[in-house]
């Protein structure tokens, strides 16, 4: 496994620091979704930045769950306005700055916050900025990193220094998501954490996990190929839960059961599995969206009796978001290895495709815009 994936990375092009945008047409091509099962590659014209703003080439886009949603129209309406370029989970380079912007210039690499908090309300004032009562976002209400150039406020931009890659950068939304989650949890040194779902988020909680000193990380998932992605990022044991016994497996690896347990599937049947996975007292979390028709069903005396502190978490602040860019600047934790596939933009439904057949190792799909 290590070499394979050792393998792939050397076959990863590498890219340099280019030039600002010298397009004259003001056409750019994008990936649009007019409406749900209504999507297409095409050219639309090109944004320009206006007073704050920065346009950013978009390098490398993710395609995540979250965008398939809004493709077949099962995400919650309320979340995405129409016609939209999704991407929310990207990278890229300064093109082009606006007026009264004197933090960055054309040929900064960066990274972009997909909320963009109003810094107003009395949520983003007292620090959720996920929650902002005028909801704005990257990628679901205006155009994100599926298009060749994006269009954002200066303040939500965040540089990167040269050592950190594209395929990482692409990965601090998710990350984001997991460093506010395991805040929550307070998860802790030399406690044992569990993660439910071996995505490309249960992926990140095993790499970012590690960074806080557990006793033992254990990932549960249904096929072995992402076993062994687990235990590459970090996981001590895995436990596959489609042919073995979780729970049992659970208590002969650690005695009472997990401190702390997070999901990432976003299947009602890892949630619940979580709550039996987890020791008395203990915690979980839980970041996989299962559906907004999906019920969940439980024992009404399991969460009490078993003094269990269950939490959900969405999103990420911009102070979970600025922690993620510091542990990628620092050098603290590589997430390059969880992008596992590329695909070029005008193969984008290949790689919608290749996410439900989940063939080999799978993770991080992005896809990759052309070279200017």
């Amino acid at each position: 496994m290590h070499d394979e994936v050792h393998d792939r990375e050397c076959l990863l092009e590498s890219h340099d620091r280019h030039p600002a945008s010298d397009r004259l047409a003001g056409r750019m091509r994008a990936i649009v979704i007019e409406e749900p099962n209504t999507v297409s590659l095409r050219d639309v014209e090109t944004p320009e930045p206006g007073r704050g703003e920065v346009r950013v080439r978009s390098v490398l886009a993710g395609v995540c769950r979250t965008d398939v949603d809004i493709l077949t129209g099962a995400l919650d309406p309320r979340w995405v306005r129409f016609p939209v370029i999704p991407g929310h989970e990207w990278s890229g380079v300064v093109d082009a700055v606006g007026d009264a912007v004197a933090t960055f210039e054309p040929g900064q690499r960066v990274v972009c916050e997909g909320n963009i908090g109003c810094m107003s309300c009395a949520r983003c004032r007292a620090g959720d900025t996920h929650l902002c009562a005028n909801y704005d976002a990257v990628g679901f209400t205006r155009g994100g990193g599926w298009g060749e150039f994006v269009v954002v406020p200066a303040r939500i931009l965040h540089a990167l220094p040269e050592h950190v890659s594209f395929e990482s950068a692409a990965l601090v939304e998710p990350g984001s998501c997991v460093v506010k989650a395991l805040g929550r949890a307070r998860v802790e040194a030399a406690e044992t954490v569990g993660v439910v779902g071996v995505g490309a988020l249960g992926a990140l909680a095993i790499r970012i996990a590690r960074l806080r000193c557990p006793a033992t990380i254990v990932a549960y998932g249904i096929r072995d190929e992402e076993l062994e992605l687990a235990r590459m990022l970090g996981a001590d044991a895995v436990v596959n839960v489609a042919r073995q016994d979780a729970e049992a497996e659970t208590h002969a690896l650690v005695r009472g059961g997990l401190d702390v347990v997070v999901e990432t599937a976003g299947a009602v049947p890892a949630v619940e599995l979580s709550t039996r996975l987890v020791r008395e007292g203990g915690r979980v979390v839980l970041l996989g969206i299962a559906g907004r028709e999906e019920a969940l069903v439980l024992p009404a005396d399991r969460i009490p009796l078993r003094d269990l502190t269950v939490l959900g978490s969405v999103g990420y602040t911009t102070a979970a978001w600025a922690q993620m860019v510091a542990l990628l600047r620092e050098g603290l934790v590589d997430l390059g290895p969880i992008v596992t596939h590329r695909f070029a933009l005008e193969r984008f439904e290949d790689a919608l495709a290749f996410m439900d057949e989940r063939a080999g190792v799978v993770a991080r799909i992005v896809l990759e815009h052309a070279a200017p």
